[in-house]
């Protein structure tokens, strides 16, 4: 073949080459370009939308009801105290000459408990009497004169007002004298005294400490375990105290008062109980009890359960409550029970569940009724 010839079939071939080259490159880009479009269009249409996310199943652990018959029984360290104990001290100053008590006397209301030098208040007394009556007169008189039109009323109510000035004297008078006695303000036992006889003393000052032992009350710290289960559901349990200083005497308990904050150092919660019946002489305020707390034996059924306290939302309602997983569906409802006493990180359940029955352990608070969970931590 001529060298031309050869030439323009090379020719000829190369164009070829470049013309497929370019039709198979063309679909390429496309496929490039519709995979940028799509992954582009992934990336604005973002995470799921609030009602996918609502949908989503709430994370939670369960455990199951555990069947309890034990009774339980909890002692606490308590504090006896009188019902009412005040300080009594005098508002004037001056000299005590009588204070007929001593520690340990009982009164009654209105026994005198100590007096002072009543000479000073006494000539204080008469001085404002004799100005009043002098004001009286002088007003007996300026009245008398103003009727003849003889005074004005200006010196009329000059003479008024300083009959007001004198009776309010007298009457001030009247009371500092009476607060130089101190007299007992219900019945007591004396405590102790603070002063001797023929002591001087200031307004304010404490002369002797009463205390009103007509009740007796025994306080003690409860943990915030127990202390949620006592304030909702009292009547379950039955206190006793027993005192080493009375052997043998061993009172019930009647709730009195419970405090609503907790000890800033302790957090523990402050619970006044009532001796219940006749109190035994030997019993004084200062003394220590040792408390006992039992469940009461008619409130607690044989089905009685035990659960994690964390199982249990004693503060959301009035009511304790815990909240029931049905496996089928895998959703949960809120049931009321009824608690009786911890024990370390369980619960007694009395009522309200069965045993083996499945509750929700942890996250309780994010729930509503009907709502579905995933399990967790199996």
């Amino acid at each position: 073949m001529p060298i031309e010839g050869k030439a323009r079939a090379l020719l000829g071939l190369g164009v070829a080459g470049c013309v497929c080259a370019l039709l198979f490159a063309v679909p390429s880009w496309q496929i490039h370009a519709q995979d940028r479009e799509a992954a582009s269009s992934s990336d604005v249409a973002g995470p799921p939308s609030g009602a996918e996310a609502s949908a989503l199943p709430m994370p939670v652990e369960i455990t199951q009801a555990v069947a309890y018959s034990e009774a339980r029984t909890r002692s606490f360290a308590g504090t006896v105290e009188a019902l009412k104990t005040v300080d009594l001290a005098f508002q004037v100053s001056g000299q005590l000459v009588e204070f007929p008590v001593i520690a340990g006397d009982r009164v009654t209301t209105g026994d005198l408990i100590g007096q002072l030098d009543k000479a000073d208040f006494q000539l204080a007394l008469d001085r404002a009497r004799a100005s009043y009556d002098l004001a009286r007169s002088e007003f007996t008189r300026a009245s008398a004169l103003s009727d003849r039109g003889v005074a004005t009323d200006a010196q009329l109510d000059a003479v008024r007002a300083q009959l007001a000035q004198a009776e309010t004297a007298l009457r001030e008078a009247e009371r500092r004298l009476t607060q130089t006695e101190v007299r007992a303000p219900f019945d007591a036992i004396v405590a102790r005294t603070y002063v001797e006889a023929y002591a001087n003393v200031t307004p304010a000052q404490p002369v002797v400490r009463l205390q009103d032992v007509s009740e007796l009350l025994i306080r003690i710290s409860l943990p915030e375990d127990l202390a949620a289960v006592a304030r909702v559901q009292p009547d379950l349990f039955s206190v006793t105290a027993t005192f080493p200083a009375a052997p043998g005497y061993r009172p019930t308990l009647e709730p009195r008062s419970f405090a609503a904050e907790a000890n800033s150092s302790t957090r523990t919660f402050d619970v006044e109980f009532r001796i219940a019946g006749d109190i035994d002489p030997r019993i004084l305020p200062g003394m220590t009890a040792n408390v006992a707390v039992g469940e009461i034996e008619s409130s607690r059924p044989s089905q009685a359960v035990t659960l994690p306290v964390s199982a249990v939302d004693t503060t959301s309602r009035a009511n304790p409550t815990v909240w029931i997983y049905t496996a089928e569906d895998s959703t949960v409802s809120r049931r009321d029970v009824r608690l009786g006493l911890p024990r370390d990180n369980w619960i007694v359940v009395l009522e309200g569940l069965e045993p083996g029955e499945t509750v929700v352990a942890t996250g309780w608070w994010r729930l509503r009724d009907g709502a579905r969970v995933a399990v967790v931590g199996l």
